[in-house]
């Protein structure tokens, strides 16, 4: 018997299969443009799992990676879990509802707590349920093949004796491949271990001798770093820098996802939610939403929507996950030798550690960004985060002024146009993913807005509290959702994080703390900074920090998609 092309669903009131018409349809308000501000779509927030575009935010997690056994007990174990699925209405609301109460009585640690669950899977995961012939709707080659098959691609080792090769990968190699992840994430880590032990026992547990549908291939827990909250293992802040996505909760006309807080009467509240979060239309990130349109075309003239694989992907999105061990002491042991060179050169007299460490990331460890403050690191700015990513590279315009009564103004230093990389460098790591104003390879700076990810994820392992290398695991799990692997996530890493020319080349090089450079002898990287007089001066390193060690390519569909997963097929 052939395999279905989607899971079967309730027929919408056009007559389509599935969720491609049911309460998952986006509902455009009204005109393009109205009064100067976009008329933007009522989200599908009951159907859309809650990761992706409101991000779960919580300081713990448990990524459960999974391997479907029996597909009848996959549907089984899918059908228990899906009444603890958590929608974006839910995880939107409660963050609002945070954001308020902190704002209202400062810090609330303890006082509000929750805990998530969204599911995602791989493409032989959707084999497994649904059948080839419904995999190959997809659209992108890059979620179809898997990131151990594109391993190559990002610029990951070639050589097996590497451990950065996915034949050495703790999990979503050729050894341990993975159908499926489940994201647990709270505030409370008993919560978060209960949970996600419940979990582990649902996928994996037989039912009435029926086998069990699961096997746990690996179980990854994260966490906040204690020490430092907030930060990566590096010492920097992270997550400063995230794209809004346009689009509301309901129908009032003001129910935004991502909040409006810029004063009206300034013209960058038309094209940022907070100052720096730039709004992006939600396309980008989700099937079938309205998507970002390239110039000429009015910015708040989205394109329509797209579901670029079967009907019952849209209000889904594509998951990136990457398992990112971080060699902390080989860091910190490269900037305190090459600090002293090139203050011993004469190069840079005054550089300190910390100094080059931000160069090469563009934001001090607090994230305070290097263009509203050159020279020292301001913790007040980067714990501000009305103020922390307000800035641009190419104008020197003054801090945006905020609604009445949503935060104090931002009195810190302003903005210093920076359009040669100067004070950032061109290849440092926070310009070379999100240029801003700046034009690219690409072209003007609305081209890269089709670029942009929802980054997510959180650090594993403990601090590293020595300068010696103590062979312990620790590193990042990276996680992005986007509506396209290939031209978004595959995109930035191959064409702008590996390359030294783009997406600026004046200067260039690479990204030296993301970046590999698998076709350069000894996988060397190279990155320059301008010195007192403007000449670059060369940076190189053959050392890898960063060391992929698994990770998948998912899928993360809609609710309503995950209902009908869980049925067997017609």
């Amino acid at each position: 018997m052939s395999a279905p092309t989607r899971p079967p669903g309730a027929t919408g009131a056009t007559g389509a299969t599935g969720l491609a018409s049911s309460a998952g349809a986006t509902r455009q308000a009204g005109a393009a443009e109205t009064g100067h501000v976009a008329v933007e779509p009522v989200l599908a927030a009951h159907e859309i799992q809650g990761d992706v575009l409101a991000g779960f935010r919580k300081d713990n997690a448990v990524y459960l990676f999974l391997r479907i056994t029996d597909t009848s007990g996959a549907r089984r174990a899918l059908t228990a879990l899906l009444g603890r699925v958590s929608p974006l209405v839910d995880v939107a609301r409660f963050n609002r509802l945070f954001r308020s109460v902190r704002r209202r009585r400062g810090e609330v640690r303890g006082s509000l707590s929750a805990t998530w669950l969204n599911i995602a899977f791989t493409a032989t995961g959707l084999a497994a349920l649904v059948g080839e012939e419904a995999v190959r709707q997809f659209d992108d080659d890059a979620f179809r093949l898997g990131l151990a098959a594109r391993s190559a691609l990002l610029g990951d080792p070639t050589d097996p004796a590497s451990a950065g090769h996915p034949g050495n990968w703790r999990v979503g190699g050729p050894t341990n491949p993975v159908d499926a992840v489940v994201i647990v994430a709270g505030d409370s880590p008993a919560d978060l271990t209960a949970t996600a032990a419940w979990v582990s026992d649902i996928a994996t547990r037989p039912h009435e001798g029926a086998p069990s549908g699961f096997a746990v291939v690996f179980e990854q827990r994260c966490a906040a770093r204690p020490d430092l909250p907030g930060h990566e293992h590096f010492g920097f802040r992270d997550g400063v820098s995230q794209p809004g996505p346009r689009g509301r909760l309901g129908d009032g006309p003001d129910d935004y996802l991502v909040p409006r807080v810029i004063a009206p009467g300034d013209p960058r509240s038309r094209f940022f939610g907070r100052p720096g979060e730039r709004l992006v239309w939600p396309g980008e990130f989700v099937l079938g939403l309205p998507r970002q349109p390239l110039p000429p075309r009015d910015e708040f003239d989205p394109l329509p929507g797209a579901v670029a694989g079967p009907a019952w992907a849209r209000d889904g999105s594509y998951l990136v996950i990457r398992r990112l061990r971080q060699d902390v002491a080989a860091f910190t042991s490269f900037l305190d030798e090459t600090a002293a060179r090139l203050r011993r050169d004469g190069t840079f007299p005054d550089l300190t550690a910390d100094r080059l460490a931000a160069l090469l990331v563009g934001r001090w460890p607090s994230g305070a960004p290097l263009v509203r403050t050159p020279l020292t690191d301001d913790p007040a700015l980067g714990a501000d985060d009305f103020a922390v990513n307000d800035f641009s590279y190419l104008t020197a315009e003054p801090p945006c002024p905020l609604r009445p009564g949503v935060h104090p103004p931002d009195r810190f230093p302003a903005t210093i146009a920076d359009p040669q990389g100067r004070l950032c460098a061109h290849a440092a790591h926070i310009r070379k993913v999100n240029p801003r104003d700046q034009a690219t390879d690409l072209g003007g700076a609305r081209t890269t807005l089709h670029r942009r990810l929802l980054r997510r994820g959180l650090p594993f392992g403990p601090p590293l509290t020595t300068t010696v290398d103590d062979e312990v695991d620790r590193g990042l799990l990276f996680a992005s959702y986007q509506a396209s692997i290939e031209d978004q996530f595959e995109f930035v890493s191959q064409n702008w994080v590996n390359r030294t020319n783009r997406p600026s080349a004046d200067p260039g090089g690479h990204d030296l703390i993301l970046g590999q450079a698998a076709a350069a002898p000894g996988r060397r990287r190279v990155t320059y900074l301008l010195d007192a007089a403007g000449d670059p001066v060369e940076i190189t390193t053959a050392t890898e920090w960063i060391t992929p060690t698994g990770g998948g390519y998912f899928f993360a569909p809609s609710i309503s998609a995950l209902r009908a997963l869980a049925q067997p097929p017609a």
